[in-house]
């Protein structure tokens, strides 16, 4: 971590621009200054490729001095704990995406995809969640080809054509397009929201990962970065903000030397719900900051069947929430958190606390 007489250092892991927007937001509107977060650099545009967070984060993290970074998939952070290093999750950043699998026609269930093809757009982050789910099905990480594509990026349409040409097998969806899809006849292969609420709550997809010494030496900065970014969070659904956030996202995509990241856009500047909405958005943030300690158990022992951990581990061994659980309260208690929507989120999610 940073030493003691240094500002505290925040460092995203993820480069996706959507991930800096809640603390890009909350910084902006001067939340980090009202909840005393004084002191600390952040560092935009990624810590680590995603395909080495599993191996490396921790080491990352210790040649750099990171003390928290946000937006870390949740496997990286199991796998970091099995490897013995000095990380954990303290909070949530995101649920897992879930969206509908639609399949080429013809294609009814998740057993036929089997040699398949389809396309994601990043192999490390939601691919993972999809691959999980359908292990339960028999279906293993090497049995579709899975193409890595921008075109499936924030709603972009050139794979729904590739769904229509057989092109490609199955496809992930949501939203207008999937809707879109079932009425020009293909099948839904696989609805993971129902999925997953069969299981019981949403399993994390993305985390707020700190190392030992931050949570126990730097407790009150990571209180103040979690109270702050939760509130960015909150800001950034509020179609009042939608204006304001249409612009923040495009100054991001200006400023970002990803190719990628600055072709697509989250927001559409009309407002209209659809999947690039940003009440759509809010539906994949963790709006109480924090992780299921059950859903973050059945990661742990998916991982396991699926040969991604060697061993089990219990979720108490990676997940310390303490101040996450007091950040939220704290904006509750203040009123800066909507208590009612709130419970609205945690039942639609499964989440009971």
């Amino acid at each position: 971590m940073s030493g003691l007489d240094q500002p505290i250092v925040i460092a995203n892991s993820s480069f996706h621009t959507g991930h800096e927007r809640s603390f890009l937001a909350a910084e902006e509107q001067g939340f980090t200054k009202e909840e005393g977060l004084d002191r600390y650099v952040y560092l935009r545009g990624g810590l680590i490729p995603a395909q080495w967070e599993p191996e490396a984060l921790g080491r990352v993290m210790w040649e750099r001095g990171v003390d928290i970074a946000p937006s870390v998939n949740v496997w990286s952070a199991i796998r970091q704990r099995a490897l013995g290093e000095d990380v954990f999750i303290v909070g949530g950043w995101r649920v897992q995406s879930a969206p509908k699998l639609i399949g080429a026609k013809g294609i009814t269930r998740p057993e036929q995809i089997k040699g398949g093809r389809s396309m994601i757009r990043d192999r490390w982050g939601m691919h993972i969640g999809i691959m999980l789910a359908l292990q339960t099905f028999g279906v293993g990480p090497d049995d579709v080809d899975w193409v890595e594509s921008s075109a499936v990026a924030y709603g972009a349409g050139g794979a729904d054509d590739a769904l229509r040409s057989g092109e490609i097998t199955v496809l992930p969806a949501s939203g207008p397009r999937a809707e879109q899809l079932l009425r020009e006849g293909h099948p839904l292969v696989l609805d993971l929201p129902d999925f997953f609420l069969q299981q019981g709550a949403w399993p994390p997809g993305r985390v707020v990962v700190a190392t030992g010494e931050t949570i126990e030496k730097r407790g009150a900065d990571l209180r103040a970065f979690l109270r702050a970014n939760l509130r960015g969070y909150w800001f950034s659904i509020d179609p009042a903000n939608h204006a304001y956030m249409h612009d923040l996202e495009t100054r991001c995509r200006q400023s970002t030397f990803n190719q990628d990241e600055r072709k697509v856009r989250r927001l559409r500047d009309d407002g209209a719900e659809d999947d690039n909405d940003p009440r759509m958005f809010g539906g994949s943030m963790a709006l109480d900051g924090q992780v299921d300690r059950a859903a973050l158990q059945r990661v742990i022992d998916s991982m396991v069947a699926a040969g991604r951990l060697d061993r089990r581990l219990e979720a108490g061994n990676v997940l310390r929430q303490e101040a996450a659980v007091d950040a939220c309260q704290n904006l509750v208690d203040r009123g800066l958190i909507d208590a009612e929507r709130l419970a609205q989120w945690r039942k639609a999610k499964g989440v009971i606390r």
